[in-house]
């Protein structure tokens, strides 16, 4: 089960709560999918201006909301980019339709009012809602502002195309020399209709130059959170050109959250995002993240736990974080997936066996370390000879010998020491494991221990 998000209404009372489905993006419109008791709520904002929440048991099919929920850009719940929509711009008490209308009207220049009116399209009856429009035209025409009352007839005409009367009024002459600047290049368009170049910028936004004048517009506007929605949704579908695209996304990043909310986007980011390639590349910028805040403990639980097999780049990354971690972190060996360390080269292997070997066989024997080890033994590393050789003989009373001299090899000497007393135990008479123990009591600083088989080495000596 998927972890719920659940948002209140502000200063209410009493607490009127919901879980969120998810958030959608769309020409200047925000809108969040909520459940209460199984009934579906729909909250409208408008650049990021909350206004109105609505209960909601049918969509109809033409209706703004119905083209939002499919076209619109979706986040889902959760995300990090959902939870820092909701907390900068929280739910407020739902108010009437009419009170809304109200608050539009008076906040907004007219035909822009018009326009966000008509995403409640699916609570008002069409008839109401294109005579308030008709209204807006007609005196926006007795003010002879012809310009305006052509963008409400073409407003009404995208979205309602049967109706006769905006069908018949905006081929009318005096509307002729505005709609040849809608025939303009997307550039020219922005400075002279905003409102309705965005509404083409959006529908268009798989284009790459649409794609860039739309976040170069909403940037002005400060709606750096719907900028950074739109190249969510883009990077979780391009390939072609992910890295421009992703350190156009890392700079607004920076310059949006904090380094913790940004590890956690990143994070869903690579959740979402398809091609192995791009994934490593999100994969390492997460990582830098957490190692310019030095939480060398974070890394290494990612790459450890990490799903596909780590690049070069990544293990020499692990092998940083081990050296800063130092020898008195104890590593979770049931953490890392060995598997992940297959592309590793030779040299980079080498290092990690230096570092790690010796730190399994501190709490493990060598069949766990033969076992911990198994998915690299086949690549070509002298240790992994000895530990697969080890594993073989390690019962074989007539191999302790030999495998005390391994033992040291890997420079474990407390398991040496105990496998050459087992073969002195079943070759008294042999003064080979003597000798080692002598070598090896005196590399551990046992110099009394090493003296005394000193001795006894000299009396096996005499007596052969």
């Amino acid at each position: 089960m998927k972890n719920e998000r659940v948002i209140s209404i502000e200063d209410s009372n009493p607490n009127f709560s919901f879980t969120i489905d998810g958030l959608y993006f769309f020409q200047g419109f925000q809108v969040i999918e909520a459940y209460k008791n199984e009934e579906c709520y729909y909250a409208f904002y408008y650049k990021n201006q909350f206004l109105l929440g609505k209960k909601t048991t049918k969509i109809k099919r033409n209706s703004t909301l119905a083209k939002i929920l499919t076209q619109g850009v979706y986040i889902p719940s959760p995300h990090p980019l959902l939870d820092s929509f909701t907390s900068k711009h929280p739910l407020q008490q739902f108010p009437t339709l009419n009170i809304t209308w109200k608050k539009i009207n008076k906040t907004y220049p007219k035909a822009e009012a018009a326009y966000i009116l008509t995403a409640f399209d699916c609570y008002i009856k069409k008839e109401k809602l294109l005579s308030i429009v008709k209204d807006i035209c007609l005196q926006f025409r007795r003010d002879g502002d012809f310009l305006n009352a052509y963008r409400i007839l073409r407003l009404v005409v995208e979205k309602y195309p049967t109706n006769e009367w905006a069908r018949s009024l905006i081929s009318h002459l005096d509307y002729h020399k505005y709609s040849l600047h809608y025939q303009s290049n997307p550039v020219t368009l922005l400075n002279y209709d905003p409102l309705y170049a965005e509404n083409q910028l959006y529908s268009n936004k798989e284009s790459a130059q649409s794609f860039h004048l739309l976040q170069k517009k909403l940037r002005s506007e400060s709606r750096e959170q719907e900028c950074l929605a739109l190249y969510f949704d883009r990077l979780t579908k391009e390939t072609h050109h992910f890295s421009e695209l992703f350190h156009e996304f890392l700079e607004l990043l920076s310059t949006t959250y904090s380094e913790q909310e940004s590890f956690s986007i990143l994070q869903s980011l690579y959740k979402e995002t398809t091609s192995t390639e791009n994934k490593a590349m999100v994969h390492i910028q997460f990582l830098s993240i957490l190692w310019t805040s030095k939480q060398y403990k974070e890394i290494f639980t990612v790459l450890a736990q990490h799903q596909e097999p780590l690049s070069k780049a990544q293990i020499d990354l692990f092998l940083k974080v081990l050296h800063h971690l130092g020898p008195s972190y104890s590593i979770p060996f049931e953490l890392i997936n060995t598997r992940n360390l297959v592309h590793a080269v030779k040299e980079q292997l080498e290092q990690l066996m230096l570092i790690l070997i010796p730190r399994l066989f501190v709490k493990n024997n060598i069949t766990y370390v033969y076992k911990w080890l198994k998915p690299l033994l086949h690549l070509p590393l002298d240790s992994f000879q000895t530990i697969k050789i080890m594993y073989q003989i390690q019962e074989e009373p007539d191999q302790q010998f030999y495998m005390g001299q391994l033992y040291y090899q890997l420079d474990q000497l407390p398991q040496a020491v105990e496998c050459f007393l087992w073969d002195i135990e079943m070759n008294p008479s042999s003064s080979k494991p003597i000798k080692w123990l002598i070598k090896v009591y005196r590399e551990l600083g046992m110099l009394e221990e090493s003296k005394s088989y000193q001795h006894l080495y000299k009396l096996v000596q005499k007596s052969s």
